[in-house]
């Protein structure tokens, strides 16, 4: 579902360049925190933004949808922590230049499952994405997902032994642990009406 224009989330992110990036600059002193994280597709910011209150470290959140990271900026500046930056970016433009960082965890929360067989290949998950999603890891550094689709799960599944992650755990029916994780706004809509939230963690060798 595309997002709804607002004509005030360009112009906020614009006046906020203390959070918000136009481009990644690896040599910022914000990339040499001992512990980063990167979320792929950060919506409206509840996930990142909860992490990063939870457990210490700098995090990058990449959203593509311009208004969406609009309201993630407003959240993140209300609640005024400053271990979080924003860009507007899709994973694949954003790559380039992500390519000298190394993170500990990558996030993949609720991503768009492209549900048509004919569009597969716009999946995140993509063993080409994941590998440069590989690449971006330090060494022992994990791939967490979460999911309400079954069948983009099982796509993931069947991607990552053609990578060199190493599947470390597995479950269809994720019991959320308040100490070591956070939600996201589609993961608190999911679990209201009982849907089942698939997880995986994958390791890099």
């Amino acid at each position: 579902m595309r997002a709804r224009h607002k004509k005030w989330a360009a112009p906020f992110l614009e006046e906020h360049e203390e959070f918000a990036l136009k481009e990644v600059d690896p040599e910022d002193p914000f990339f040499a925190s001992d512990k980063l994280y990167l979320e792929i597709g950060a919506g409206k910011g509840d996930f990142v933004l909860g992490m990063a209150k939870l457990i210490p470290g700098n995090y990058l959140a990449l959203e593509r949808e311009i208004s969406v990271l609009g309201t993630a900026g407003k959240k993140l500046l209300e609640q005024g922590l400053s271990n979080v930056r924003l860009l507007g970016a899709d994973f694949d433009d954003a790559y380039e230049s992500l390519k000298r960082l190394r993170f500990d965890a990558i996030f993949l929360n609720f991503s768009d499952p492209w549900p048509k067989k004919k569009h597969w290949k716009r999946r995140l998950t993509t063993k080409e994405r994941l590998v440069k999603m590989e690449s971006l890891l330090k060494q022992g550094g994990k791939i967490v997902m979460k999911t309400d689709n079954p069948s983009l799960f099982q796509f993931t599944l069947e991607q990552i032994p053609l990578t060199g992650l190493s599947l470390e755990s597995q479950t269809d029916d994720y019991a959320f642990d308040p100490a070591q994780d956070a939600m996201s706004e589609y993961e608190r809509n999911f679990r209201s009406q009982g849907v089942k939230i698939h997880r995986l963690v994958a390791d890099k060798k």
